[in-house]
């Protein structure tokens, strides 16, 4: 048996793999768009502070420098607190001052030979601190030489602060994660609960407590719960008419065998007569209902697509080699397109039955010509078989007796008059139908229609 697959489980999965992949993604734009903010406020930060130590220290021109007044930021005061400031002459890369912060630790000065009027590096500082440093070399009118600013901030702030968001970020990101996923799978049981009830319903067929699939099913679904039913219906029609024919078979048989009976006590030359023909009936029987119980079981439900042609074909000249002493021959007219939906055996029995009618009856020429035809109220297709022939014709009246089961138009003819009445039940097993008619100039028109349809156009 193949593995069976779960519906839920894989538009769960599916839907589930997309939410994570969308909240990763999500959650990588959001941090990047937090991230690069503030690592811009941070080296904000970092120059107003440079620029605020510029301008509160006055450089001397004996080449000292002097704090003027504070910056206003607490941690330049703070033992070691990661953020520092310190003011170095270039020429002779003297330290001239430093924030309180950094105690006995000092940033190098570039040499002299680096002319960088700005610039920023990240170094180590005191107790493994990660310091972003940023510089300017300033030159003052009346000062001797160069000298360099520097301000340094703590990274590991930056970090930490990321780092809670991500934290932040990541906790709101799981919880949307869980309720989105949790929404799908309530969603995708709700979703398919017309299943479950289509299921049951079927269960309740099957134990006997219904007879179709009954209540109201979404339009995704209603046309499976109409196909089903119409399965139902199908196999109720078929078990109906099972029963039918077993019945009509016995009461058919009831008669003659009761006969046989009765002439099997009676010697005389008039027993093997009577035999003869009971058997015959019996025969006759016995083949109708055969050919009845072949059809039920298949026609209605379409599986085959037929090419009408070439069954057409195959008919025209096999009847052509059995009618041969009797010159007639047989035409046919139909479009390469046109597809029979059904059984090729049936169309080859229906089509068979009136083309070889219309030859015993014709005298020189039949015809087989088929035609498309829209089927009313379906929007389907349906295919037109039309039989002539040149023969007598039958009257209108008794068109309808010689669809009757053995009736036959004249008993000199061979045959067993079950031809158009096994026609008749096959096309209307299939939802179709024949009728008689007559041909203009003279002779029989049997038409017969049946569900068809057309081939798919080829690029040559």
């Amino acid at each position: 048996m193949p593995r069976a697959h779960s519906i839920a489980v894989r538009l769960i999965a599916a839907a589930a793999l997309w939410v994570v992949i969308m909240l990763v993604v999500g959650g990588l734009l959001l941090s990047n768009l937090f991230r690069d903010p503030l690592a811009q406020s941070y080296e904000q930060r970092l120059g107003f502070l440079l620029e605020s130590l510029i301008a509160a220290v006055d450089l001397q021109p004996d080449g000292r420098a002097r704090q003027r007044q504070e910056l206003g930021e607490p941690r330049f005061l703070r033992q070691y607190s990661g953020w520092y400031w310190q003011v170095g002459r270039l020429s002779d890369r003297v330290v001239l001052g430093r924030s309180r912060s950094m105690w006995d630790f000092e940033i190098p000065l570039p040499s002299s030979r680096i002319s960088v009027p700005r610039r920023s590096y990240d170094m180590d500082g005191p107790l493994g601190q990660k310091l972003h440093v940023i510089e300017k070399q300033i030159t003052e009118e009346g000062v001797p030489g160069a000298y360099v600013f520097a301000v340094a901030g703590d990274r590991g702030e930056l970090a930490a602060a990321i780092a809670a968001f991500n934290i932040t970020l990541l906790w709101s990101l799981g919880v949307l994660g869980f309720g989105l996923l949790l929404a799908i799978f309530l969603q995708v049981k709700f979703g398919l609960l017309p299943l479950q009830r289509i299921r049951e319903a079927l269960l309740a067929v099957r134990e006997g407590r219904a007879e179709r699939l009954a209540g109201s099913f979404p339009v995704e679904i209603s046309p499976l719960a109409d196909e089903l039913n119409g399965l139902l219906d199908h196999t109720t029609d078929v078990l109906g008419r099972a029963r039918s024919h077993v019945g009509n078979l016995a009461h058919a048989l009831k008669t003659p065998l009761a006969v046989l009976t009765n002439e099997g006590d009676k010697p005389g030359p008039e027993t093997a007569t009577v035999l003869r023909q009971q058997t015959a009936l019996i025969r006759r029987h016995v083949d109708h209902h055969l050919a009845r119980a072949r059809a039920i079981g298949q026609a209605p439900l379409l599986r085959g697509q037929i090419p009408l042609l070439p069954v057409l074909t195959s008919v025209a000249r096999t009847l052509e080699k059995i009618h041969d002493g009797y010159g007639i021959s047989i035409i046919v007219h139909c479009d390469e397109s046109l597809i029979f939906r059904g059984e090729q055996h049936d169309l080859e029995e229906m089509l068979g039955n009136l083309a070889d009618n219309a030859c015993k009856w014709g005298h020189a020429q039949v015809s087989l010509r088929a035609e498309a035809v829209s089927a009313p109220g379906a929007g389907g297709l349906q295919i037109r078989i039309i039989v002539d022939d040149d023969g007598p014709g039958i009257p209108p009246p008794i068109r309808a007796e010689i669809f009757d089961r053995g009736k036959r138009g004249d008993e000199s003819k061979p045959g067993s008059g079950l031809g158009l009445a096994i026609v008749r039940d096959i096309a209307t097993l299939y939802g179709g139908h024949v009728e008689l008619g007559d041909v203009p100039d003279g002779g029989l028109r049997a038409i017969l229609v049946l569900p068809g349809a057309r081939a798919p156009a080829t690029e040559e």
